[in-house]
């Protein structure tokens, strides 16, 4: 399997996000990629704590394993500099 890189357009900006698109159906990328967009506006104060952990409840359903989850987390630290770990614990 090999991991592919694809860019999703947003109104804001575009961004690229290390996805394995064999892993997940387009429902499921869809819910990484939105969580990642939260953590950007929760981080902006333009969403609620609230809405912020059940996307985040959503995305670790999806992945659905400790391992991915240390992936893609460590690979959004890589992009953002921003540690979805200590961002959740810290909520």
């Amino acid at each position: 399997m090999k991991t592919t890189k694809k860019r999703i357009q947003n109104n804001e900006k575009a961004d690229s996000y290390d996805i394995d698109y064999d892993l997940f159906n387009t429902e499921e990328v869809v819910k990484i990629i939105n969580f990642y967009h939260n953590v950007d506006k929760y981080l902006k104060h333009k969403l609620s704590k609230e809405k912020l952990q059940a996307s985040y409840l959503e995305y670790r359903q999806t992945l659905n394993s400790i391992a991915l989850e240390k992936k893609y987390n460590k690979a959004f630290f890589t992009k953002t500099n921003i540690s979805i770990y200590h961002l959740m614990k810290d909520l």
